[in-house]
């Protein structure tokens, strides 16, 4: 099998991290103590209570309370990120 690159999309992923580079500070979130207490909340309702988490953000939940049952570093993706913050914001918890 040959695969072709398309140079554009090698450029632009080369620009891309060279400005990523030099505006590293842009990237450092932290977020609020009360972000973390809503996710405190709702992951102690669903492990130890069996609750099932709002469905916006079921599969971050679930996500989250799978890595500390596995005795794993907790791993927020983007996504899941994403749609607590969403979350979070519209039913006014920040």
């Amino acid at each position: 099998m040959h695969l072709k690159f398309d140079p554009s999309v090698v450029m632009y992923l080369v620009i891309i991290d060279k400005l990523l580079a030099k505006r590293a500070d842009l990237l450092k979130v932290r977020p609020s103590e009360k972000f973390f207490d809503m996710i405190r909340e709702q992951v102690v309702a669903h492990v130890a209570e069996g609750a099932e988490p709002p469905k916006e953000i079921a599969s971050a939940i679930m996500n989250i309370a799978d890595d500390i049952i596995s005795h794993r570093e907790v791993t927020l993706k983007a996504g899941d990120y994403i749609a607590l913050m969403s979350y979070a914001k519209a039913n006014k918890l920040l």
